[in-house]
């Protein structure tokens, strides 16, 4: 009898989170799937001790040495594997570009990224600030409070100093699309505002 009324508890469970997704879609419209592309784009880990810009002087380096493959950790669990490409090292506009596999990338605490994407990392500076270019291509899945993935072909250029940002608000300037589950965005060379602490935004609108 016992054994039968733990079945039934599974069975019910089971059910109750096919009926549900398995978890909420990415909410916040464009700000939110910008957010999570701006997540995606971290490989070095957000909030850890390795920023962005510190990465890419590894890579280059690594490249100058024939080493050109790397693994980082993200900021709160899981990795990314780097491959370089080295063709793109010698660029004139100082662009590097390598593919990057996420193995359950936790940035944020909350939510794990895997699959797979082509990043386009160019730094430039000015007579008083230097702004990072991001240029992502690929598609991710994302698990944990949201259940939902993000297929993008998009530009982001920001403050350098975000990548090592782990509170408060950082503004980007977003050109492409991104495609999530359940919607698709264009964006033409937007500035949004973006919250970086914290997890991504919930759409529960589906939830029943």
């Amino acid at each position: 009898m016992l054994r039968t009324i733990r079945l039934s508890l599974v069975a019910a469970a089971a059910t109750a989170l096919v009926a549900c997704g398995g978890g909420a879609k990415i909410g916040g419209g464009k700000e939110g799937a910008a957010k999570a592309a701006f997540q995606a784009g971290q490989p070095a880990g957000k909030g850890a001790n390795t920023s962005g810009q510190d990465l890419l002087r590894q890579m280059a380096a690594g490249a100058a040495t024939g080493s050109a493959e790397f693994s980082a950790d993200c900021a709160k669990g899981g990795s990314v594997k780097l491959k370089l490409d080295l063709t793109s090292t010698g660029s004139q506009d100082g662009s590097v570009k390598y593919k990057a596999d996420y193995n359950n990338c936790n940035q944020d605490g909350i939510n794990s990224y895997d699959g797979s994407m082509e990043i386009e990392f160019k730094i430039a500076g000015t007579a008083t600030s230097l702004e990072m270019s991001l240029r992502l291509k690929g598609k991710v899945d994302i698990s944990g409070t949201i259940s939902d993935s993000i297929d993008a072909d998009v530009t982001e250029t920001f403050a350098a100093t975000a990548t090592s940002a782990t509170a408060g608000m950082v503004t980007i300037k977003v050109d492409g699309s991104i495609k999530t589950s359940s919607a698709s965005y264009t964006y033409a060379n937007e500035t949004l505002n973006i919250t970086v602490d914290g997890g991504l935004p919930v759409d529960n609108s589906g939830k029943t």
